[in-house]
């Protein structure tokens, strides 16, 4: 996953609008690069990161055996007192609030809507989709929703109270429930979006076990070793360079 120039002959840029389909098929999909995204389903192999064009990574882990480091162990023992339930997707009031305090954290491209990632029908489309919801006391300080294919479970998107998280790591937190309920359901897979192949935000994906990455030209998945938790801030090279 080297660092390469885009090519404009070579940008994939797809988009099919939401759309009922059985679990079998949205594993197909995301075996393909495929993701969900408010009211459609799209894939693109480019982003724009900083101010230039990069490549985009689609990530999946593999289930069977997964372990987690001792770093995500010890962040699943500080939110044990954390009230968690999983239930059926519902937007609420309380989870707009929720949502808005979130996006305060982008320094660019701030969301409007929560609906920018989850259509009305996240629930049934294009596949079951299920909420998990995290309280302290009565405060509700993290969402998370997922998507059941046939073998594989989509994490769609998360959003937490971000004065909340601190040492807690609320979005690490909610991955790491997510791939243990995938694990209790029988899954071979647990897709957890992309990366960029230069350091970004998204680095934090890289942080585990079993971890494997799309070739876009070959459409193959290729194992790719666990990155630990790094400032990517610091690994960024100065643009335009000097």
């Amino acid at each position: 996953m080297q660092t390469q120039q885009v090519l404009f002959e070579d940008i994939i840029d797809e988009s099919v609008e939401l759309q009922s389909m059985h679990p079998a098929l949205f594993d197909e999909y995301l075996a393909e690069g495929w993701r969900l995204l408010g009211y459609s389903i799209i894939r693109h192999n480019y982003a724009a990161c900083r101010g230039r064009l990069c490549y985009t990574i689609p990530l999946r882990i593999r289930l069977d055996d997964l372990r987690f480091s001792k770093s995500q162990r010890q962040v699943l023992r500080r939110n044990a007192d954390l009230t968690v339930q999983w239930g059926k997707v519902q937007m609420t009031p309380e989870k707009e609030d929720l949502f808005r305090l979130h996006t305060r954290r982008f320094r660019e491209r701030q969301p409007e809507s929560v609906y920018s990632f989850l259509s009305p029908q996240a629930g049934i489309k294009p596949v079951k989709g299920k909420e998990l919801t995290v309280y302290d006391g009565d405060r509700l300080v993290a969402c998370s929703y997922v998507h059941l294919g046939e073998e594989a479970m989509s994490g769609t998107y998360c959003f937490f109270d971000p004065d909340a998280s601190g040492q807690r790591s609320l979005g690490t937190y909610t991955m790491l429930l997510e791939l243990l309920r995938a694990q209790e359901m029988g899954k071979k897979y647990y897709y957890h979006g992309y990366c960029y192949d230069v350091p970004s935000q998204f680095d934090y994906k890289l942080n585990f076990h079993n971890l494997e990455f799309m070739d876009w030209k070959s459409g193959h998945w290729h194992t790719r070793a666990r990155v630990p938790v790094r400032r990517w801030e610091n690994l960024i090279e100065p643009w335009p360079p000097q």
